[in-house]
């Protein structure tokens, strides 16, 4: 792995633990408001609205979970261990489950949470190739790769 892939990688995990870090400062993102917002803006849609009706009875459960969840994949992408692929996965289901919830109220969502997807998806690309034996960066045409 190139160490501006790894740079990528732990940037992407400091912005998950700011993000987590955040949950906790309604100054900064209350997680009430939004799940009230995500409840008002599902309501009566089939299956997510109950869902979101429910979510928004428990914000501080809801405040914990999440703010645990980004932190510690932050950190997991920050200190470059096996689990890497585990997070990035666990981010992928967490970045889909916040635009299903959230989109409806906050549309604007899907920009922001589409770059994190983005990264992601090429760290998932990235780690896999390093896995297969593979050089994550393509050979140009016409260069020799055998001396």
């Amino acid at each position: 792995m190139t160490k501006r892939i790894l740079v990528l990688q732990r940037i992407v995990g400091v912005l998950y633990i700011i993000a987590g870090v955040g949950k906790f400062f309604p100054q900064i993102e209350s997680v009430k408001q939004r799940l009230n917002d995500a409840a008002d803006a599902n309501h009566g849609v089939a299956v997510i609205g109950a869902f979101t009706d429910w979510l928004a009875k428990y914000p501080t459960g809801v405040t914990v979970f999440v703010a645990a969840a980004m932190i510690s994949s932050g950190l997991v992408l920050i200190r470059n261990r096996e689990l890497v692929l585990a997070a990035l996965y666990g981010q992928l289901v967490m970045l889909v489950c916040f635009v299903i919830i959230l989109v409806g109220s906050v549309p604007q969502i899907l920009v922001l949470d589409a770059a994190f997807f983005a990264a992601a998806i090429y760290l998932i690309v990235v780690h896999r190739r390093a896995q297969a034996g593979v050089s994550p960066v393509p050979a140009q045409a016409g260069t020799d790769t055998d001396t």
